[in-house]
């Protein structure tokens, strides 16, 4: 069974002059179907024409493939089929070597299909199955028809005993000739069954884009076959100029495999149709995952991602913002480099590797994107950068409140001591002091060492309270209200916080009842703590005469840029003769 390739330098130049191909083919191919079977269009007019259309079908459906990533593996056996179907009724001529050419043509015609489906997507069989298939085919079709001739008389393939057809070998009986056509027949169907579940593993192994281009191919060819091995019971092969309706049956069959493989051509037209679409559609601005989602939908691989380069950074992100390097360029998948007008590196795209066999599509999408894959840049690029930026604030806070409390720990530990030794030192010298003067001296400095011990504490609590860090927050605003001139309602779990995050609510709640005493004139006041979701959410309300707002360097402003440095945000309502509500929610 000859293997026909088309050479690759042959190949591009028949893709270039598609036109001329398509001209020069179809001529040829309606002269040679319209030559094959004259005698046929005396006696059967509609199934001679209906070859001619066959053929033809054939030969322009391959002359379309050529060029075509993924389908241009079958471009070669489409080919030789169109021209291989009319000569097989050149058995309608009745005399010269019809018998042998009708034959050969015939049986090569059904293993140059199987043989070129059996080559899709990738040029070549998959496995050493597929080999033997493909040679078990050969031996039981072509050759062994050919030795038919051999064994037997014209008539008994339905020819005339006419002195002009060329025969060959001699005849043996006929009992045991339909024995032997028998066997042959039963073999030709297993092989049709056995290529029916090879296809069935394939279209299982395809990814979605090639199964949807191969599966109408596959059924038509399954068809095809199952038909022709039927006919194949009851009459050998084409055998005279009167063509029978099972024949034209099996024509009609034929004629959907180039449709269907014309139809795959238009189906690749419609995705890139579709992934402009669907890019179109993306939001303003359009974000990695959106530009990420629209790719997979339009290639159907929903494995495709995207790795963003991000400049500043001098590294990659994945579609969702996770530092994760590409593919290497010898890895399985499909890898492409994306870079911007400029020539900058912009992305690389990774995709299954089925999809290598589609690399036109994936051409087209990255063509398609490369403006929404700019703007993605941007907006990771920028998202990169805010992080940073919290993640800064967030060791700015960290540090901050580990500095409170070395400055509590330290005025605790270190000049509270002190005074602390001075005060007994003081009232050691009160008990010795027998001079009025002297005596009252001590106890004015006794005084105002308690006075200065008073303040010293209040700083220290000021800085960081001691019982934030061993109670929580709960017994920390406990203290703070206790010692407010006003009645407040507090709805605060016992559960700890991390450290940050408990400081950062209780100086916030410290600050804005420090704003209720002093602006709102309320004379109730509630504040409210509750963790939903991973977020902190706190409400401080109050029922004074309303209509604060936060102003430059004012105290709600620095209430906001608190929560803002614990990546939160604050939301102050506020209307005037309605009471203050400040709702601040911090992520955990």
């Amino acid at each position: 069974m000859p293997h026909p390739r088309l050479s690759s330098r042959l190949s591009a130049c028949a893709a270039r002059h598609r036109p001329w191909c398509l001209a020069v083919g179809g001529t040829v191919t309606a002269a040679v179907a319209i030559a094959s079977q004259w005698p046929a269009f005396d006696h059967s007019p509609f199934a001679a024409a209906l070859n001619v259309v066959v053929a033809l079908a054939f030969v322009l459906t391959a002359a379309m493939l050529n060029g075509e990533e993924s389908l241009g593996s079958v471009t070669a056996a489409m080919a030789l089929g169109g021209l291989l179907w009319p000569l097989s009724w050149t058995a309608g001529w009745d005399a010269g070597p019809s018998a042998l050419v009708s034959t050969f043509a015939y049986s090569h015609f059904w293993v140059c299909l199987g043989w070129g489906v059996l080559r899709y997507p990738t040029g070549q069989l998959q496995n050493n199955g597929e080999r033997v298939l493909l040679g078990v085919a050969v031996l039981v079709i072509p050759l062994a028809n050919l030795g038919l001739l051999g064994i037997g008389r014209p008539e008994w393939f339905g020819y005339s005993a006419h002195p002009d057809v060329w025969w060959y070998g001699e005849p043996i009986g006929h009992g045991a000739f339909d024995a032997v056509v028998w066997i042959l027949d039963s073999l030709t169907l297993a092989l049709a069954v056995i290529f029916l579940f090879v296809v069935r593993g394939r279209l299982r192994r395809y990814s979605e884009l090639d199964r949807r281009i191969f599966f109408p191919v596959a059924l038509a060819l399954l068809l095809a076959f199952v038909l022709a091995a039927t006919v194949n019971f009851f009459v050998y092969n084409p055998s005279d100029a009167s063509i029978g309706p099972e024949f034209i049956a099996v024509s009609l069959t034929l004629l959907a495999i180039p449709l269907a493989f014309a139809a795959a051509v238009l189906r690749r037209v419609f995705v890139r149709a579709r992934i402009a679409q669907l890019l179109a559609t993306l939001p303003t601005p359009p974000d990695a995952q959106a530009v990420r989602a629209a790719l997979r939908a339009a290639l159907h691989d929903d494995s495709a991602e995207i790795h963003l380069w991000l400049p500043g950074e001098d590294q990659h992100v994945d579609a969702d913002g996770v530092v994760r390097p590409p593919p290497p360029a010898g890895a399985a998948e499909l890898v492409m480099t994306v870079r911007t007008a400029a020539g900058a590196p912009l992305a690389v795209i990774a995709a299954a590797p089925a999809m290598r066999r589609n690399r036109d599509l994936v051409e087209a999408a990255v063509r398609a994107s490369a403006m929404a894959l700019e703007n993605a840049q941007l907006h990771a690029t920028v998202a990169a950068q805010l992080e940073a930026v919290r993640a800064s604030r967030a060791r700015l806070v960290e540090a901050g409140l580990h500095e409170r409390r070395r400055l509590e720990r330290d005025l605790h530990d270190g000049a509270q001591q002190r005074l602390l030794a001075l005060a007994t030192r003081l009232g050691l010298a009160r008990t010795k002091a027998t001079d009025p003067d002297t005596i009252s001296a001590i106890e004015a400095a006794r005084e105002d060492l308690r006075h200065a011990l008073a303040d010293l504490r209040s700083l220290a609590r000021g800085i960081h309270p001691a019982v934030l860090s061993q109670g929580g927050l709960r017994p920390a605003l406990e203290v703070v209200t206790a010692a407010l001139p006003m009645e407040i309602e507090m709805d605060v779990p016992a559960a700890r916080f991390e450290a940050v995050l408990e400081a950062g609510a209780y100086y916030t709640i410290c600050e804005a009842l420090t704003n209720t005493v002093k602006h709102a004139g309320a004379s109730r006041a509630r504040v409210a703590v509750r963790y939903d979701d991973g977020v902190v959410r706190i409400d401080v309300t109050d029922d004074g005469k309303g209509g604060a707002t936060a102003v430059e360097g004012g105290g709600l402003a620095g209430l906001t840029d608190r929560v803002r440095a614990l990546g939160g945000a604050l939301v102050i309502v506020s209307p005037s003769g309605g009471g203050t509500r400040l709702t601040a929610s911090i992520p955990c």
